[in-house]
């Protein structure tokens, strides 16, 4: 009766835990997907024409936000810095098509970090085209339900 009833207990426990974990496969399929929807409206934000309104609403308004572009000589903290960054970028250029490839997302908790190849055109203001071939860090974090950007590093491939 007591070895029936251990074995009972064990498949019931085994069961469980099966279920657990599927449950936990779930969820992280829909924060990557979360992750991955969150990195679609950043490369959406980018093709924008605007004042970097489409900016404000990927990223999250932090002190602790970073960003090193493919120019930057130092790293750009918080979002007073990349906010004037976004909005100067957008005074630069009067066309940006950047799309992202060979995406890898891994999700851990509320945090979550893409990597990638960043490829596109881009139109300056003066008439001058420019090439994007970059190889692209990008880290979110889950905020209030939402997945923003809170780093952004690029850094051009080498030739």
């Amino acid at each position: 009766m007591n070895r029936r009833n251990d074995l009972s207990l064990c498949a019931i426990t085994a069961l469980g835990l099966v279920v657990l974990s599927g449950n936990a496969i779930a969820h992280q399929a829909a924060d990557k997907d979360g992750v991955e929807a969150a990195s679609k409206a950043f490369y959406a934000a980018l093709t924008v024409s605007d004042n970097g309104e489409a900016m404000e609403k990927v990223w999250a308004h932090t002190p602790y936000v970073t960003m090193v572009g493919p120019r930057s000589k130092s790293i750009m903290v918080g979002w007073d810095a990349l906010g004037k960054h976004w909005v100067g970028t957008k005074k630069r250029f009067s066309q940006i098509n950047v799309t992202l490839s060979d995406q890898h997302v891994h999700v851990n908790g509320n945090l979550a970090w893409e990597m990638g190849q960043e490829s596109g055109t881009l139109k300056f203001m003066d008439g001058r085209d420019g090439k994007v071939d970059f190889l692209v860090t990008n880290v979110y974090e889950r905020i209030d339900g939402r997945w923003l950007m809170v780093s952004h590093h690029v850094q051009p491939k080498p030739q």
